[in-house]
This record gives structure tokens, sequence and C-alpha cells, in this order.
């Protein structure tokens, strides 16, 4: 069966993604350029800037479905009532999500210099968490929350740690974890 145009081109622009996601996860973003993700792929460079002029653009092709994921996340935990409830919802639901970034696209994070470098990425993921704290702890939440809260998210430092564990032994272990530092 023959692809069309516009399938070749999609699977092509998703093979750039997925180069660069690897590439990103062993090598760092800066230290990634367009043309070792040509060369990686074994293609020009020109093929690479048809899909991305800019390895900003490919990050945030990367980084867009996870901001879509959060946002999806937090638009479920507004339906939750009850404090307890929404709270594991989220610990649930973020634990999952870090499990699998710290698979794919790691050590990418909220804390990564080129995120932070980057407003756009960075201004739309803070607007997320800052959400994320007032659907966990209220308008007005307490400082032990708010510590609380910044410190499960980010796990990297964690998942780094704990990395040879399977994906449910790492997914149980954080969560607990996060469970505990927030007292539910």
């Amino acid at each position: 069966m023959t692809q069309s145009r516009a399938e070749q081109a999609e699977r092509t622009r998703q093979a750039v993604l997925d180069t660069a996601r690897s590439l990103f996860a062993d090598y760092g973003f800066d230290a990634t350029s367009l043309q070792l993700i040509a060369d990686t792929m074994g293609v020009t460079k020109a093929n690479v800037y048809y899909y991305f002029p800019t390895k900003i653009d490919i990050l945030e092709a990367i980084l867009s479905s996870t901001v879509d994921e959060l946002s999806a996340m937090l638009d479920v935990a507004e339906t939750i009532r009850g404090k307890r409830a929404r709270i594991e919802f989220l610990v649930d639901s973020f634990v999952d999500q870090v499990v699998v970034a710290h698979r794919t696209i790691a050590p990418m994070n909220r804390a990564d210099p080129i995120v932070r470098r980057h407003p756009g990425i960075s201004s739309k993921l803070d607007e997320l968490a800052e959400r994320g704290l007032h659907l966990a702890f209220g308008e007005h939440p307490t400082l032990d929350q708010q510590a609380a809260y910044w410190m499960i998210s980010d796990l990297a430092p964690v998942t780094r740690r704990l990395g040879d564990l399977s994906d449910s032994q790492l997914r149980l272990i954080l969560k607990q974890l996060c469970l505990r530092v927030v007292r539910v």
C-alpha cells in the first residue's frame, strides 16, 4: 500500500520529533544541533528545516503534548469534589506523566535551562503549575502547602536515582512519596 504525500510528510515530521527527543535526552538540548538530528536520521539538514526551522520549534512540538495532557488533567481535576480525592487524582495523573516523560523526554522538565529560557514554554508551564497548586490547596495555600506542592512538582532528582525500577515500581514509589509530602 502506498502512502500519500501527506502521510509520508507526517511520518517524516514524527521521525524528526522522535530523533530529536532521543538526542535531547542523550546529549541535552544545547548540545544537539539540527545537523546532528539530520545526520542521525540519514537525511539532509534542509529536510529537518522543512518541518522545523529551529530547535525551539522542535522543543515546542515535543512539549506540546505534555502541556495539552497537563491542561486536560487539570480540567478533570476541576470537576472532582472533595479536596482529598482531587489531590489523589492530581498526584496519580502527575506521576503517570512524570514516568512517561522520564522514559521519553528526560532530562527536560520545568527547571531545565532551555525551558526556563524560552518564555513561551516556561510561562505556559508556570501557568499550569499555579493552576494545579490552587486546585490542590485552594486560592490561598499555606506556605507548607506551597512548599509541598513545589517539592513534588519536580521529581527529576528521584526519577534519575531510581531510573532502574520498572515503570510500575517507579509509579508506586513516586505516588506514595507525593501523597506523604502533601499529607493526604
